[in-house]
């Protein structure tokens, strides 16, 4: 009975919980479906205290300055009672000093709007000056950030020689603070480095305005006075294109080193520029005016005319010395000194008192020798000078008109390359301003007893004429006489030689081809040796002409083209 007894019990215990999980399995079921409850909900939260309680928290975390977390139970306390004034406030607040104006300015909205007159509404009204403060100091801690980065960059690319990028960079800085004077000062150097005075001067001068110190306005003053100089040199001077010495726009030889010439304002030696649909071609012709060739001239000057070319500026100058150091060359000042190379070879200037007085080589012992007078402030003349071209010796003497034109040239020379015979030549000049306008030319020699005695005597003239811009239009070389006569027979075996180069010669009778022969003086080998008419040391006539005339060319003829805007 017992054992029967136990047995009941726990089937109904085992009963009861087959019901409890029944009961439970239908309580998922719809509502509807669920007819009893055995176990009781949890009470419901009381809204109350869970917002004093947030309040409460926001209000110690704020206290800690954990801004962050005070938000947090703020929000919690916005959830649990929606927009009651005081959180609206406190979380605005909190908000601000956490550094989320953006955030803190929304809730400071909300609560004006819900609240137009709430009883925070004055430090609300001072929440919000503050925010707008802040908004504005983002701003310029941005703006400061952005300049010190442009700044920063534009240094860089400077230190690169990146300078038209760096000028770009500083101009966005100054556009950031126009009354910063940094902005003005780094654009006046980069300028300066350019080359560009004009804008550097404009760009330190406001500097200068911008400026409070006065010692630094006093500084800039300086320096705008030295570029101020610097730009009136490079209007009225020019540079020597092989030693780099600065001279006088109206000088015509580097003093000290003799190259030249620099007829900046001549229209002759402004007539090849270096500029689209400008062009000059020489055409020759022999003596029966049969055409010889043609030949097309290179342009002399890359940036226009010849004083734009030469134009002086500090950078051309050393870069100009800086080639010629590089090639052995020392300098003393600002005056070329000598040149050496590494197996002992040496150029010797010797600089007088004024001028370059003399040049001495170790190669061949040449001295070449300089004589000159001042031609005005700053420049000189050359009275006499020893040229060499292609290893021919020239001594030229020069006269001047009261403008300081070359109104004469006398050129000596021995023609080492064919009969040794000692050559005088004389060019007569003739200007319109200081535009050429003829030019009459002579020369001839003498010859050795042995060889007959023989003399010639040739004549030329050029001519120019000019455009209605002023401009060589053409340039004319006319031989217009060429002579040689024998004094008598020649003697020895040159008898024989005389007698092949001219057949019918008669003795003090003009040979009658020379004009379109040349001036045949021998033979070596099977080469025949002439005295050709050589105008190279007449370089100071023109470019275009400095050559030595074939055998049989009497003629001459130089045209040019011009574009439009091109003027001399």
């Amino acid at each position: 009975m017992k054992a029967e007894g136990r047995r009941q019990k726990a089937e109904g215990r085992t009963g009861s919980r087959r019901v409890l999980r029944l009961v439970s399995y239908f309580c998922l079921l719809p509502s509807a479906f669920c007819l009893h409850t055995f176990a009781q909900e949890p009470p419901a939260a009381n809204p109350d205290e869970e917002f004093t309680k947030a309040v409460f928290f926001g209000k110690k975390f704020a206290d800690m300055g954990e801004y962050a977390s005070a938000y947090e139970q703020y929000a919690k306390a916005d959830a649990a009672k929606p927009d009651q004034a005081a959180v609206l406030y406190d979380m605005a607040v909190v908000l601000a000093r956490a550094g989320r104006y953006s955030d803190a300015q929304v809730k400071a909205d909300r609560y004006l709007q819900i609240y137009p007159n709430g009883a925070e509404k004055p430090n609300v009204a001072k929440l919000q000056l503050e925010l707008e403060f802040q908004r504005e100091l983002q701003k310029k801690r941005q703006s400061d950030q952005e300049y010190a980065d442009l700044f920063n960059r534009a240094k860089f690319l400077y230190g690169k020689g990146e300078l038209a990028n760096a000028m770009q960079l500083f101009t966005q800085a100054e556009q950031l603070r126009p009354t910063d004077p940094a902005g003005p000062y780094n654009q006046a150097v980069v300028l300066e480095k350019q080359g560009d005075y004009v804008k550097a001067i404009e760009r330190f001068r406001r500097y200068a305005e911008l400026e409070p110190e006065v010692e630094k306005k006093t500084e800039i003053e300086e320096r705008v006075y030295a570029l101020q100089r610097e730009l009136d040199e490079m209007r009225t001077k020019i540079v020597c294109s092989f030693c780099g010495y600065k001279l006088p726009a109206g000088t015509t030889w580097c003093h000290h080193c003799w190259h030249g010439p620099y007829l900046v304002k001549s229209p002759v030696w402004n007539s090849r520029p270096c500029v689209e649909g400008a062009s000059a071609t020489r055409a020759t012709y022999f003596a029966d005016a049969r055409f010889n060739k043609n030949d097309i001239l290179p342009c002399l000057f890359k940036q226009g005319t010849m004083f734009d070319s030469l134009r002086y500026s500090a950078a051309k100058q050393r870069a100009i010395q800086d080639a010629r150091r590089a090639e052995g060359w020392t300098y003393s000042g600002d005056v070329l000194a000598n040149w050496s190379d590494k197996q002992g070879n040496t150029i010797r200037y010797q600089q007088g008192a004024d001028y370059l007085e003399k040049i001495t080589s170790s190669t061949g012992g040449e001295v070449l020798t300089y004589v000159a007078h001042p031609g005005g402030e700053g420049y000189w003349l050359l009275d006499r000078e020893d040229l060499v071209v292609d290893a021919q010796r020239y001594t030229n003497h020069y006269t001047y008109d009261a403008a300081g034109h070359v109104a004469q040239q006398q050129v000596d020379y021995q023609n080492t390359a064919a009969c040794n015979h000692l050559i005088s030549m004389t060019a007569d000049y003739a200007y319109n301003g200081d535009a050429l306008t003829a030019a009459s030319l002579k020369g001839g020699y003498e010859g050795f007893l042995a060889e007959g005695m023989p003399r010639v005597d040739w004549a030329a003239t050029v001519a120019y004429t000019y455009d209605a811009a002023s401009r060589l239009a053409k340039e004319e070389l006319t031989v217009t006489s060429f002579e040689k006569t024998y004094a008598q027979k020649a003697q020895g075996a040159l008898r024989d030689d005389i007698s092949k180069l001219y057949v019918n010669m008669r003795v003090k009778k003009p040979i009658e081809t020379t004009l379109q022969r040349g001036d045949l003086c021998g033979t070596a080998g099977g080469t025949l040796l002439s005295n050709p008419i050589d105008l190279r040391p007449f370089y100071i006539l023109s470019p275009n002409l400095a050559m030595p005339l074939p055998n049989g060319v009497t003629r001459a003829v130089v045209t040019f083209t011009y574009p439009d805007s091109f003027t001399p």
